[in-house]
């Protein structure tokens, strides 16, 4: 996998900064204030999953080079994601070297609006100085979009005195040209503007809390190997559940009134997906007023909810027990009703995977499943 021709160009004050990877044509935007990284590294590591995906070996032109610190650490987290996932193979990376240097100055954090991210910013107020916003990962980078999410999120970043910094890519269209879920990515991504900014530290806000942690693109074991030596990456949060994050948020009515966790719109929070569905679930069970969110489900409906895999199963057991704790006896019937259903499906799983090698739930996937809810490349397919 060939990675060239590099690119900076600047306009609107903005630096717009490019490369071709396996002909792809990659980029990344950020205001021209802050200096940009003039190496491969944001690159490569862009380009280290697909490559592993394909079991190509990574060729950088030689005026891309990339740090021995980086390098090393990219060896070991290949060894990470190739004992999650087998399909992903361990591959040669050449580069010309070069030593790394710290660009910009301050302690960031990646904000997207969300509950984990919005956690990170509360717990870290006083340590944190700037906050990283990028569009073009969860969803297509549209301008009109992203001068929405900035205003929304711009209110809480000047709230906290933090200087706010947007960065745009097509990073989402990177990704599903190779069909790799963006929960894979997630880490690789992060890791990439990382590199290409270098502020002295960067806090990934975590999903899951210690005793939940499972393979995932962004982990506390992968996260800090983004690193090329001269700043640290710190995978924050681990120590909190979701449910115990949102307590925490219920202190600013700026953030929970501004909250953004849709998995289907960037601009509002539908309502009806999943990551919808069990925040506004917690919120309900704490008594929590937000205007972030519409109408609160019927408890049939909530009782009637599919639900997607080991990944929401979590969030719905962290719910049920807090249903029990503030004492919410019928949303916690409905919650459990939810469960056993997940349940009773993954006991049909096991049986067909023992008794017919899986082919009902192949079927179901290949025949069944509508196109925006294909199963796209994971590191665990046990927790899609």
């Amino acid at each position: 996998m060939l990675i060239g021709d590099w690119k900076l160009n600047q306009k609107d004050h903005k630096k717009e900064i490019s490369a071709a990877i396996d002909g792809f044509n990659l980029w990344y935007r950020v205001p021209d204030k802050y200096k940009v990284s003039r190496n491969g590294e944001p690159f490569l590591a862009a380009a280290l999953i697909p490559a592993m995906l394909k079991g190509e070996s990574i060729d950088l032109h030689p005026s891309m080079p990339v740090s021995e610190d980086l390098l090393a650490n990219l060896g070991r987290l290949q060894e990470v994601y190739h004992k999650w996932n087998r399909n992903l193979k361990i591959i040669k990376i050449n580069a010309s070297l070069t030593e790394p240097e710290t660009l910009n100055d301050g302690m960031a954090a990646y904000f997207s609006g969300g509950v984990d991210s919005s956690y990170t910013l509360l717990k870290l107020e006083d340590i944190i100085s700037h906050v990283l916003y990028i569009s073009g990962f969860d969803f297509p980078c549209e301008d009109s979009i992203f001068e929405k999410m900035i205003e929304r999120n711009k209110l809480i970043s000047d709230k906290f005195g933090k200087e706010f910094v947007e960065i745009e890519t097509n990073f989402y269209q990177f990704g599903y040209t190779y069909d790799l879920s963006r929960n894979l990515t997630q880490g690789s991504c992060l890791g990439s503007v990382a590199l290409l900014l270098s502020f002295n530290s960067v806090y990934i806000p975590s999903s899951y809390s210690y005793d939940q942690l499972f393979p995932l693109g962004s982990h506390p074991i992968t996260d800090p190997l983004w690193s090329n030596g001269s700043y640290d990456i710190i995978h924050d949060g681990c120590e909190a559940t979701r449910t115990e994050k949102i307590k925490k948020l219920l202190a600013d009515d700026t953030i929970l009134n501004n909250l953004s966790v849709c998995l289907k719109d960037s601009m509002r929070n539908c309502g009806q997906c999943q990551k919808c569905i069990r925040t506004m679930i917690s919120l309900k069970l704490l008594n929590a007023e937000t205007t972030a969110f519409p109408v609160f489900p019927s408890l049939k409906e909530i009782s009637k909810r599919k639900i997607d895999g080991q990944l929401e199963a979590t969030f719905l057991r962290e719910n049920i027990e807090l249903a029990d704790q503030v004492g919410n006896l019928d949303l916690k019937k409905a919650l459990q009703r939810s469960m056993k259903r997940y349940e009773k499906t993954g006991l049909l799983k096991q049986l067909d995977k023992v008794f017919l090698g899986g082919k009902c739930v192949s079927f179901y996937k290949r025949f069944l499943k509508e196109d925006d809810n294909i199963v796209r490349i994971d590191l665990d397919t046990e927790f899609i």
